[in-house]
């Protein structure tokens, strides 16, 4: 009983109380709630901030990874700049060294002296004055330079300068060429030649000009309307529609008929670039008449005697009009440079760069380089180019002379601005058309640049033309030599030698064309000469008459054939200066094969028979595919232990023939083109190949090369030179535009040497790589290599401020206000 009140006790007293303790739980359980949402938020609160921290950190990290990354670039120090490059002009120089400024300044106030040259002056020059057209080094005679060179004790010989003086202030002009001596304090002068016709001379500051002026007047008084109307501009007051009479093309005595110099003027369209816009316009001018009569005219593919008379038949409309519109001048005219076309790569990644992670390992003292066994000393002539004299490997002489001799262009055409067009460009001077070259595309930015100085007509000073060479030593990306023996069978191993180069480059810009000449120094003692071609077709407006000269290749031009022409000299000194030449000719024999049981079979292969040339007539070669031979220089006083004449190659992979015959038009001009080698006796008469006349002495060449064969000399243990030729037949097509690309354009030949050494001489390279298992044709042994090269820098290269360098003086690459180059 008692429990059962108890119990419904407790019952009644809970009834009463669960109100309360509903409301204590309710108000516990919201505390709780209350309690753990702050929790929530203060966790929130800090996981944000730790985040936040986290952030901070992260970008504290970074900017500290950053800085002390761009802190330890810094402390990077800049690569070696290696071996000794000193530029500068010496007091001393070298019996080969191009003219100094202190020498030209000594030679030009001796000369202003002499009252019997009658010299003016260039500002007050003309053609019947007497000036000075150019001024270079005279080489001393070869004897009298080896004697000095190779023995020390020899007398120094003099510095000396040729002159060339154009004397129009004779009664009967002609142009003289002295020899200016000892410089740089002269005393005399002595004639070299004496008796150049006048008429020869190129065509000068004076004459052009005069000319130019003239033409460009007479034109404008008599056939203005007729321009106008015909092809959309004028020649003065003519705002962006200008015409210009700017190329011209020679006619010389052995064309013309006529002892007169005569020139064909072309008309152009004055945009970029001029020579891609021609107009069927032009005028024979004749450049002896101080007038400068105009002789004929070409309009529309006719012959007019004068102007009068174009100009009275096209207002009597006796002419078809073929009105040509003048281009609308934009970045995607074809004859511009400027970037279009679809953008490769597509992003923009720079192009691959070479550099020199231990700095240059050639030297260069003035005109003198040394490059691991070879040595050399270069200049440039005003009149010739590139010059390379007393090339030595391992300190013994390979060459004496080295040199351009000429650069010609014959052209073929319908036209008469293209029909005689045969140019010889040392008469417009090659040496000053080599200028500006620019680093990172015309040779690698870390390349050595050197200048050039000239002595022309148009200034008593000495011109200076910057970056005229470059040097510069490569990876060429072959291999120099190789081989990889892969299968014990063979014995395995790899063996290779990249081919590091040296190379002496110099780029002629001769009006349209464009010409880079290289001289390649291998480590193996070979020599290899390249020439290629590139830059502006030289177009003629189209026309549907002789499709056979040329091809249409835009709306209004046709690119015509033509053969670039190189002319060198080789003066081989091997093991001295007594050589010989000869051939070995390859061909085939046929002997009884005693190895098959038919008693009359026969194995034919291959043989070769010496050959030695005795004469310069029998040395002049023509390449005949059935007639292969190799051609070897050597002295017989020197052989190897085998008894093997110890000989240079020359190699010739630049040859063309010359399909104008011999003595007809220009061609005895250029004689030296009728063999693809000739080997005569050295004279220090015969200098060169071609001379400045060229273009006009046709008829009686100043240097007819012919004659040095007709000479025919004994070849035998003489002291003999080769004269190599090389060419390239080119017809435009479409691709030429806008200019023409060097793939296919290149030519060389290659000097090398032949049972000359042991060895290869490049098995001492540095350079070279071995891989080789550690135990002799046991590959799981492991292998070992030698000689790789950690390509890994440790120091910056030098950067290329060419950008900033030109910004700041565009006279580094362009003609300017103050002068067109550096006078000093």
């Amino acid at each position: 009983m008692n429990s059962a009140r108890y119990s419904d006790s407790d019952m009644d007293n809970n009834h009463e109380t669960e109100p309360l303790d509903k409301i204590n739980n309710d108000q516990s359980k919201a505390r709780h709630e209350e309690e753990s949402e702050k929790h929530r938020k203060t966790i929130g609160r800090f996981r944000i901030a730790l985040f936040a921290a986290g952030i901070v950190i992260l970008l504290l990290l970074i900017i500290v990874i950053v800085v002390g990354v761009t802190k330890k670039y810094e402390k990077i120090e800049p690569c070696s700049s290696g071996q000794r490059v000193d530029l500068s002009e010496p007091l001393v120089p070298s019996i080969f060294h191009d003219l100094t400024s202190k020498e030209v300044k000594g030679m030009m106030d001796f000369l202003f002296k002499q009252k019997d040259l009658n010299l003016t002056r260039p500002e007050k020059m003309s053609v019947k004055s007497s000036y000075i057209f150019s001024a270079e080094l005279h080489l001393p005679n070869k004897r009298d330079a080896i004697s000095y060179l190779d023995r020390g004790s020899g007398q120094r010989p003099p510095r000396e300068a040729r002159v060339i003086i154009f004397r129009g202030d004779l009664l009967i002009p002609k142009i003289m060429e002295i020899i200016v001596t000892p410089l740089p304090n002269p005393t005399h002068y002595t004639i070299w030649i004496d008796d150049i016709p006048f008429q020869y001379r190129p065509v000068t500051g004076p004459d052009y000009g005069g000319a130019l002026v003239s033409i460009t007047t007479k034109t404008n008084e008599k056939a203005r309307q007729l321009l106008l109307e015909s092809f959309g501009g004028t020649l003065v007051d003519c705002g962006d529609t200008c015409l210009t009479y700017k190329y011209i093309s020679p006619m010389s005595a052995a064309v013309s008929g006529r002892k007169e110099r005569l020139y064909w003027y072309w008309m152009s369209q004055f945009v970029e670039f001029y020579i891609l816009h021609p107009i069927d316009f032009a005028v024979l001018v004749n450049m002896d008449d101080p007038n400068y009569a105009i002789e004929k005219v070409w309009y529309n593919e006719h012959t007019f005697d004068s102007l009068d008379s174009l100009v009275k038949q096209y207002n009597e409309n006796k002419l078809q009009k073929k009105p040509i519109l003048f281009p609308v001048m934009s970045e995607n005219l074809f004859s511009t440079l400027y970037r279009r076309g679809t953008e490769v790569p597509k992003t923009n990644q720079r192009a691959p760069i070479s550099i020199e992670p231990d700095g240059k390992r050639y030297s260069v003292q003035g005109q003198h380089v040394t490059y691991m066994n070879w040595d050399f000393d270069f200049r440039m002539s005003s009149t010739r180019g590139p010059q390379l004299y007393d090339i030595r490997f391992m300190d013994e002489r390979i060459v004496y002379e080295l040199a351009l001799q000429e650069v010609s262009v014959f052209y073929s055409g319908y036209k008469p601005t293209q029909m005689f067009s045969n140019y010889f460009d040392s008469t417009a001077l090659i040496g000053p058309q080599d200028k500006g070259l620019v680093p990172g595309v015309d040779c690698p930015s870390h390349a050595t640049f050197t200048d050039a100085l000239h002595v022309m007509e148009s200034s008593t000073k000495p011109i200076i033309y910057k970056n005229a060479f470059c040097i510069f030593e490569i990876n060429t990306g072959m291999p120099l030599r190789r081989h990889h023996s892969f299968s014990p069978f063979h014995g395995t191993m790899y063996e290779g030698l990249p081919n590091s180069v040296l190379i002496l480059r110099s780029i002629l810009s001769v009006v349209n064309y464009s010409y880079l000449l290289d001289v390649i120094f291998y480590q193996t003692g070979a020599i290899e000469v390249k020439v290629v071609s590139t830059g502006y077709i030289l177009a003629t407006p189209f026309t549907s008459n002789a499709p056979n000269f040329g091809v249409h290749v835009s709306d209004n031009i046709n690119g015509n054939l033509h053969h670039h022409m190189f002319s060198y000299k080789v003066d081989l000194d091997i093991e001295g200066t007594h050589n010989r030449y000869r051939t070995l000719d390859i061909s085939t024999t046929a002997s009884a094969n005693r190895f098959n049981p038919d008693p009359n079979a026969k194995i034919i292969q291959g043989q070769f028979v010496i050959s030695e040339k005795k004469t310069e007539k029998e040395a002049a070669y023509k390449f005949n595919f059935d007639t292969p031979k190799y051609h070897l220089f050597y002295s017989n006083l020197k052989s190897n232990k085998f008894g093997v004449p110890k000989s240079y190659r020359l190699l010739n992979r630049g040859m063309s023939k010359q399909l104008l015959p011999p003595g007809k038009g220009n061609e005895p001009a250029m004689a030296w083109m009728r063999y693809q080698m000739a080997v005569t006796k050295h004279s220090d008469r015969e200098r060169t190949s071609s001379t400045i006349y060229s273009g006009l002495d046709a008829l009686d060449p100043v240097v007819n090369f012919q004659k040095f064969l007709d000479n025919n000399d004994t070849i035998v243990d003489e002291d003999l030179v080769a004269w190599v030729s090389m060419g390239v037949q080119h017809i435009p097509h479409t691709e030429d535009l806008p200019v023409t690309h060097t793939p296919g354009m290149d030519l060389s030949f290659f000097l090398l040497p032949y049972n000359y050494f042991p060895e290869d001489p490049a098995m001492g390279s540095r350079d070279s790589m071995r891989i080789e298992p550690n135990v002799y044709n046991n590959p799981k042994s492991g292998v070992r290599v030698t000689g790789f090269n950690n390509e890994d820098l440790q120091c910056k290269p030098p950067s290329n401020s060419y950008k900033e360098m030109v910004e700041a003086d565009p006279g580094i690459l362009f003609e300017t206000a103050e002068g067109q180059s550096t006078s000093i």
